[in-house]
């Protein structure tokens, strides 16, 4: 059974508000996303099965 925010809310008592309200200090412009070709460049050289290679992509 999934739990309402206010039942967070009090088990995280003092802390709920930063803890509920954190905003990411990462700057987006410094992540480095993977390509369409990740799993390929990565995987391709895997045991995996081709269904798991699907998955993946």
């Amino acid at each position: 059974m999934a739990a309402s925010i206010d039942t967070i809310r009090e088990y995280l008592g003092a802390q709920a508000d930063g803890l509920l309200n954190h905003k990411a200090t990462i700057n987006a412009d410094g992540l480095s996303l993977p390509g369409p070709d990740f799993v390929d460049r990565i995987f391709v050289n895997s045991d995996r099965p081709v269904q798991v290679l699907n998955n993946l992509s």
